[in-house]
């Protein structure tokens, strides 16, 4: 059994993902289980694949709220990242899952504020998250979403975080990118916002805006259309619409004002077999809004 620090042990694999992989652990001075994180491979002597793996680490410790993992421990000469444990399947997999394309309305507009929320508290700190999908939100028994993977995590100010993300183009999700960062943009606010859009899109009507299921679909298609979504109330329509705006200007002023508006529409979402059980007194939703500080 692999050890680290000679605090952690390794028991089992958890999942791979574009820098490295996740295995179960357990903290031996304290006595609980964590997920932890690792650079694997030819990754090791990557010093770009290094360094955004230092920054994902110090950008996640710093995000205290609730829909944000919580960081244990960091080893920057072993590099390996220890966390909160989490399910082990996320919005990708239940959305792959034929029962659950298309979910119901108080199901996708609860895992949406709740990306809304947490990117509010992201935002006001000047981060901007730039590779929010499906696969990197997780969903836990209770009904809460938690985002993870600040890897490709920009900042705003000439912070460290800015001053370590020189360097190559981050990867990014081509379905899920906002078309200005494809076209080499700065980052901006506004980007996360169309990711965010797209989301809503695909969890109201189980496929994306755009595409048709090729790769480059969403990439060559026309973005300026306005496609339908059977069934949705209007006013949640025209947000739909509106976050996946082509001019960044013509979307939400911010995730604050998006997440306002998808309140309207939370409610008691039913149980998910297999996924989720939320009791009546979960609400994520409201309790994130209630929360929610005024602007600076």
């Amino acid at each position: 059994m692999d050890m680290l620090g000679d605090r952690y042990e390794i028991t089992s694999p958890i999942g791979r993902g574009g820098m490295g992989e996740v295995f179960r652990g357990r903290d031996i001075r304290l006595r609980r289980e964590v997920a932890i994180k690792r650079i694997g491979g030819t990754l090791v002597d990557d010093e770009e694949a290094r360094r955004r793996f230092v920054r994902e680490a110090r950008i996640t410790s710093r995000l205290h709220h609730p829909g944000v993992p919580t960081v244990f421990d960091f080893d920057e000469d072993e590099l390996y990242l220890v966390m909160e444990l989490l399910p082990p399947d996320n919005i990708g997999t239940l959305l792959a899952d034929r029962e659950y394309r298309g979910l119901p309305l108080g199901w996708a507009v609860s895992i949406t504020a709740q990306v809304c929320a947490v990117m509010t508290a992201a935002h006001d700190v000047e981060l901007i998250h730039r590779d929010l999908k499906p696969d990197n939100l997780v969903l836990c028994p209770n009904g809460q979403v938690k985002v993870i993977d600040f890897g490709a995590a920009a900042s705003l100010n000439q912070t460290e975080y800015s001053m370590i993300t020189r360097g190559r183009r981050p990867p990014v999700s081509l379905h899920y990118s906002a078309p200005e960062l494809l076209d080499g943009a700065p980052s901006s606010r506004a980007n996360d916002l169309y990711s965010i859009g797209v989301l809503l899109f695909e969890l109201l009507s189980g496929r994306r805006p755009f595409d048709s299921g090729k790769l480059t679909d969403g990439f060559l298609a026309d973005r300026t259309a306005r496609p339908p979504i059977p069934g949705i109330p209007a006013d949640l329509l025209r947000l739909t619409h509106n976050l996946l705006a082509v001019d960044p200007a013509q979307r939400p002023a911010d995730t604050r004002t998006a997440l306002r508006t998808l309140a309207a529409f939370a409610g008691p979402v039913p149980p998910l077999p297999g996924w989720a059980h939320p009791g009546p007194a979960d609400d994520p939703v409201r309790l994130y809004v209630d929360a929610l500080p005024s602007p600076a």
